[in-house]
């Protein structure tokens, strides 16, 4: 009995003190950032260097769902020879690609380009050319995606809406920014990108 006590006393003590040094850490880090910070402010460093940086906009829409599971995984397991995909879910599955590199006032769903997914599309295309009229735009868009041209992803995105009749709500209105990308995919997709330079 005399040494579970002293066992957690023990205990009780090494958490105690190691909680006790890293809140002392982390205070005097504290302490030294506003050190650092008002040194800039005096020297009218650091003023200059926020007015001159552009505020950073995120392009996800937490209005709407995210990533679009049950797409996703059609696409990855879909094998050449299996059910065919229909036009519209081509088309809807392009679209959702696209939200990841443009920005869009409303995102209903996500899927990550990937270039497997790329490929796979691809071959979707060929296995059913005989069965989709826009074959044509689809080959030309998912091989300029497949080369890593996204130049045009903000009218590929439009254009696939357009095929699916819509005319108005969520058109993309530009190309997301590398840095906008990469918080689109670490919130929506949960995949820490590294930064761009």
């Amino acid at each position: 009995m005399k040494r579970i006590h002293v066992l957690g006393i023990v205990v009780l003590t090494a958490l105690l003190s190691i909680s006790g040094t890293f809140l002392i850490m982390k205070k005097n880090d504290d302490n030294e950032t506003s050190k650092n910070v008002e040194s800039e402010l005096d020297n009218g460093q650091s003023i200059s260097k926020e007015n001159d940086k552009k505020e950073f906009v995120s392009t996800v829409d937490t209005n709407y769902g995210w990533e679009n599971a049950t797409y996703s995984k059609k696409i990855d397991e879909w094998k050449s020879g299996d059910e065919p995909f229909v036009e519209n879910l081509m088309q809807e599955v392009i679209q959702q690609m696209s939200h990841q590199k443009v920005i869009a006032d409303e995102k209903e769903s996500s899927i990550m380009i990937t270039p497997e997914r790329i490929e796979t599309l691809l071959q979707m295309v060929q296995s059913n050319k005989d069965h989709f009229e826009h074959r044509d735009k689809y080959v030309e868009l998912l091989s300029h995606w497949q080369q890593d041209d996204f130049s045009s992803v903000d009218q590929d995105h439009n254009d696939m809406w357009y095929l699916q009749g819509t005319k108005q709500s969520g058109l993309a209105n530009d190309i997301a920014t590398k840095e906008q990308e990469s918080d689109y995919i670490f919130r929506v997709f949960g995949i820490p990108v590294e930064k761009q330079s």
